[in-house]
């Protein structure tokens, strides 16, 4: 049902931005369910406004000038709102850009002045009330040109609800996702931030970083990192983030 109704809505969209520059933004507070399938959804969002120019993971504030709409999952009250009767995707005028970054420069410094991150590497991995954030300052386009793969180890593999046994490596015993940097991350003001929901299940490890194309292999300052939260059980329910 929910997915029925986004599909609704982003028709809907598609009649007002064909033929126009869209910039998709990822949501600050993205579902666990949305987030499994996200190559499936980012195919449907990019099938849905079929006939428009999409951009990804581009400065948000550059590209409110180089794009005519915004789209995104996050409900802004704001002059910009095109869809104010919409509950599942928001069509935004770019012009009104404003009151959308000031959204992701909140939820940044809310996160970043929460404490120590649960790990340190290239980005640093903030843990929040059941969400990942992965955080950079300072950062550019290209950090983002890796995959971001995240593995969550569930205390207990038959306990996974049936369409999460989909995504399961029954050998290792974990849920493994790999996600599109570009697709789930925001650079805005010389930052970057990445928000991936986690599942309701229990969880006793979690391994996350980021892989390198295979188109980039070659390139000097292409490299991967990896971190491991923690080796001890992991309480998803810590300090609630936003």
């Amino acid at each position: 049902e929910p997915q029925l109704a986004t599909m609704a809505e982003l028709g809907t969209i598609r009649e007002t931005t064909r033929g126009k520059a869209v910039l998709l933004l990822p949501s600050v507070k993205p579902e666990w369910e949305w987030s499994q399938r996200v190559k499936e959804g980012w195919y449907e969002w990019t099938y849905y406004l079929a006939g428009s120019v999409l951009q990804y993971f581009a400065d948000i504030e550059a590209a409110a000038r180089a794009t005519d709409f915004v789209v995104t999952r996050d409900r802004v009250e704001s002059d910009a709102l095109l869809t104010p009767g919409n509950e599942r995707v928001f069509l935004y005028d770019s012009a009104g850009m404003d009151d959308l970054v000031e959204l992701y420069r909140a939820t940044y410094q809310r996160v970043v002045s929460a404490g120590e991150p649960a790990a340190r590497s290239d980005f640093d991995v903030y843990l929040g009330d059941r969400v990942l954030f992965y955080v950079k300052d300072p950062c550019v386009r290209q950090d983002g040109e890796r995959w971001v793969f995240l593995s969550v180890f569930p205390e207990d593999p038959k306990d996974l609800p049936r369409r999460d046994r989909l995504y399961v490596s029954e050998k290792a015993g974990r849920l493994s996702l790999r996600i599109f940097f570009t697709h789930s991350g925001v650079l805005f003001e010389g930052k970057c931030m990445v928000i991936l929901p986690l599942p309701d299940y229990p969880v006793s490890v979690i391994r996350t970083g980021q892989k390198v194309h295979r188109r980039r292999l070659r390139q000097e300052d292409a490299h991967s990192w990896k971190v491991v939260i923690p080796d001890q059980a992991v309480d998803l329910n810590g300090p609630p983030l936003p």
